[in-house]
């Protein structure tokens, strides 16, 4: 008789062991990091339909101008201007001290944030399968985020070696028009390369090391220019000129690619 009741012991054990059954473990409920809700993915559109217009603007300038001699040092023509749809800023126009024609600028911040919302409008009407393409990309570069800090750090000293020899060759033996075309034209490229170089590594790290390098290279411009009697602010903006763009462009097309890869492999597994 005794034997059949259950004691204390035994109670709290099978009380127990059926709360650690029943406990949802943490990958039941996964949380994504880049997945998000409709005004998260409207914000994510309504940015990218400003990256495009700001990338516009860039390009505008090598339509409008009668040259481009002035962003390497040697002025052919003082006729240059920025902007699109309305011009926003001319050479040699002070607009009554203001350095930019402010009402157009506000004309192309609408127009940019009427772009920006229909693309974010159309990015939250899709919402749920952004987030199943975004939560399969998570899943594939979850195992790269288990790399050791070695390699994160590695790949950062082995990119701050190859921009620290690019600094001192640019500095002191190649002061000439055509380093900073091949600048203009090849920063970004080179960027990626050298993020590129160590394997392995989460596109977190390589933010990490697409970051101090970029402005490394903005400092050898900006040396170089100053080599070539250039005005700081010259440099800069042929920087943003050329740099917009190829940025812009590399930016939207790689992420196209993931979501269309993304997108081919989720029918691929339907039923």
């Amino acid at each position: 008789m005794p034997n059949s009741i259950p004691s204390a012991h035994n109670l709290l054990g099978t009380f127990n062991a059926t709360n650690i059954l029943n406990t949802p473990s943490p990958s039941d409920h996964p949380t994504p990091q880049l997945a998000g809700s409709r005004f998260r993915w409207f914000s994510r559109g309504t940015a990218v339909g400003m990256l495009i217009m700001a990338m516009t603007n860039a390009v505008s300038y090598f339509f409008r101008s009668s040259d481009w001699s002035s962003l390497i040092g040697k002025p052919k023509s003082t006729h240059e201007a920025i902007g699109f749809p309305m011009i926003v800023w001319e050479a040699g126009n002070t607009y009554g001290g203001m350095f930019a024609d402010y009402p157009m600028l506000g004309i192309n911040i609408l127009v940019a944030t009427a772009i920006g919302l229909i693309i974010g409008l159309v990015a939250a009407h899709y919402r749920d399968p952004l987030n199943r393409m975004v939560e399969d990309f998570e899943a594939e570069a979850a195992g790269m985020n288990q790399q050791p800090i070695q390699f994160s750090l590695f790949g950062l000293m082995v990119a701050t070696t190859i921009v620290a020899v690019f600094t001192t060759i640019a500095s002191k033996l190649a002061v000439h028009p055509e380093t900073l075309i091949a600048i203009y034209a090849l920063g970004p490229i080179c960027l990626v390369a050298i993020a590129m170089l160590p394997k392995n590594l989460s596109w977190q790290r390589r933010v990490a090391i697409l970051m101090p390098a970029a402005f490394t290279l903005i400092a050898v411009a900006i040396a170089v220019g100053n080599g070539l009697g250039m005005e700081f602010d010259k440099v800069l903006m042929g920087i943003f000129l050329c740099w917009t763009p190829q940025s812009g462009l590399a930016a939207i097309a790689l992420t196209t690619s993931i979501l269309v890869h993304q997108n081919r492999q989720l029918r691929g597994t339907s039923p």
